[in-house]
Protein backbone atom coordinates (compact mmCIF):
# COMPACT_ATOMS: atom_id res chain seq x y z
CA UNK A 1 0.00 0.00 0.00
CA UNK A 2 1.60 3.54 -0.77
CA UNK A 3 0.71 6.02 1.73
CA UNK A 4 -0.11 9.38 1.30
CA UNK A 5 -0.91 11.82 4.23
CA UNK A 6 -3.69 13.38 2.52
CA UNK A 7 -5.87 10.30 1.55
CA UNK A 8 -4.82 8.97 4.98
CA UNK A 9 -6.51 11.91 6.56
CA UNK A 10 -9.69 12.11 4.42
CA UNK A 11 -11.56 9.72 7.06
CA UNK A 12 -10.55 12.01 9.59
CA UNK A 13 -11.75 15.20 7.86
CA UNK A 14 -15.29 13.16 7.55
CA UNK A 15 -15.44 12.41 11.40
CA UNK A 16 -14.61 15.94 12.07
CA UNK A 17 -17.20 17.44 10.02
CA UNK A 18 -19.94 16.83 11.59
CA UNK A 19 -19.19 19.02 14.26
CA UNK A 20 -17.36 21.74 13.13
CA UNK A 21 -18.48 25.13 11.38
CA UNK A 22 -15.62 24.72 8.41
CA UNK A 23 -12.45 22.40 7.77
CA UNK A 24 -9.38 24.53 6.79
CA UNK A 25 -6.49 22.72 4.79
CA UNK A 26 -3.26 24.06 5.60
CA UNK A 27 -1.15 24.14 2.14
CA UNK A 28 1.26 26.98 3.76
CA UNK A 29 3.33 24.71 6.17
CA UNK A 30 6.84 24.86 5.09
CA UNK A 31 8.45 22.96 8.19
CA UNK A 32 10.50 20.46 6.33
CA UNK A 33 8.68 16.99 7.58
CA UNK A 34 5.92 18.81 5.82
CA UNK A 35 7.32 19.29 2.89
CA UNK A 36 8.88 15.81 2.56
CA UNK A 37 6.23 14.20 3.08
CA UNK A 38 4.20 16.16 0.27
CA UNK A 39 2.00 18.38 2.42
CA UNK A 40 1.86 21.59 3.68
CA UNK A 41 3.13 23.79 1.50
CA UNK A 42 4.39 21.21 -0.93
CA UNK A 43 0.95 21.17 -2.09
CA UNK A 44 1.69 24.48 -3.87
CA UNK A 45 4.17 22.73 -5.95
CA UNK A 46 1.64 20.05 -6.85
CA UNK A 47 -1.22 22.17 -8.20
CA UNK A 48 -3.08 18.97 -9.63
CA UNK A 49 -3.12 17.22 -7.04
CA UNK A 50 -4.14 20.39 -4.40
CA UNK A 51 -6.89 20.46 -6.59
CA UNK A 52 -8.06 17.21 -6.76
CA UNK A 53 -7.92 17.21 -2.86
CA UNK A 54 -10.09 20.42 -2.37
CA UNK A 55 -12.61 19.17 -4.93
CA UNK A 56 -13.03 15.77 -3.13
CA UNK A 57 -13.36 17.23 0.15
CA UNK A 58 -16.19 20.25 -1.15
CA UNK A 59 -18.03 17.16 -2.56
CA UNK A 60 -17.77 15.10 0.32
CA UNK A 61 -18.00 17.26 3.73
CA UNK A 62 -21.28 19.10 4.59
CA UNK A 63 -19.17 22.05 5.63
CA UNK A 64 -17.09 24.61 3.74
CA UNK A 65 -13.53 23.91 2.80
CA UNK A 66 -11.24 26.49 2.74
CA UNK A 67 -7.36 26.74 2.10
CA UNK A 68 -4.15 28.55 3.67
CA UNK A 69 -1.25 28.75 0.67
CA UNK A 70 2.04 30.55 1.57
CA UNK A 71 4.41 31.77 -0.54
CA UNK A 72 8.12 30.26 -0.53
CA UNK A 73 11.25 31.83 -0.97
CA UNK A 74 12.62 30.56 -4.37
CA UNK A 75 16.57 30.31 -4.69
CA UNK A 76 16.38 32.43 -7.82
CA UNK A 77 14.94 35.52 -5.61
CA UNK A 78 11.91 36.30 -5.38
CA UNK A 79 8.52 33.66 -4.66
CA UNK A 80 7.35 30.39 -5.62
Amino acid sequence: KIHDPIVDNFGHAKVIARDVAAVDINMGCPKPLALQSGTGAALCEDPERAAAMVSTLVRALPCPVTGKIRLLPDPAGGAR
